[in-house]
């Protein structure tokens, strides 16, 4: 799983095999472990309601029937939420696709696992 945020908004990226565990009743979790042992958290959960939460240091995403239905859809590249309360925040879980350019040498990222494109993803990329 891969997460990105910004000061008004959070977004987790997921591979075939994490949505697969997540539609089967699995939790998929991402731990980044810091030296001297500082550790943070993000995890994505099946339940009944959506939401998003912290808990314990962990920020939980939490996805109802509903959302987790129309993220398993084949033409869909993920589902988008906010919150109503202050400060507003917009959250969402997405499929992972391939990069559309390649990665630099020095960021050594690992081999991920990706789902196929849907019709048009690849032209609204803008190669």
């Amino acid at each position: 799983m891969k997460i990105r945020w910004t000061g008004h908004s959070v977004r987790l990226r997921i591979s075939p095999s994490e949505l697969d565990r997540l539609l089967v009743g699995g939790a998929v979790t991402e731990t980044l472990t810091l030296p001297g042992g500082g550790r943070w958290s993000a995890v994505l959960v099946p339940v009944d309601e959506t939401g998003l939460g912290l808990e314990d240091g962990c920020l939980r995403f939490a996805l109802g029937p509903d959302a987790r239905a129309r993220l398993a859809a084949p033409d869909a590249e993920g589902v988008y939420f906010h919150t109503d309360g202050e400060p507003p925040l917009r959250y969402f879980v997405e499929k992972d696709f391939p990069c559309a350019h390649p990665g630099a040498p020095e960021a050594q990222e690992p081999p991920y696992e990706t789902f196929a494109p849907p019709p048009g993803f690849k032209e609204r990329q803008g190669d």
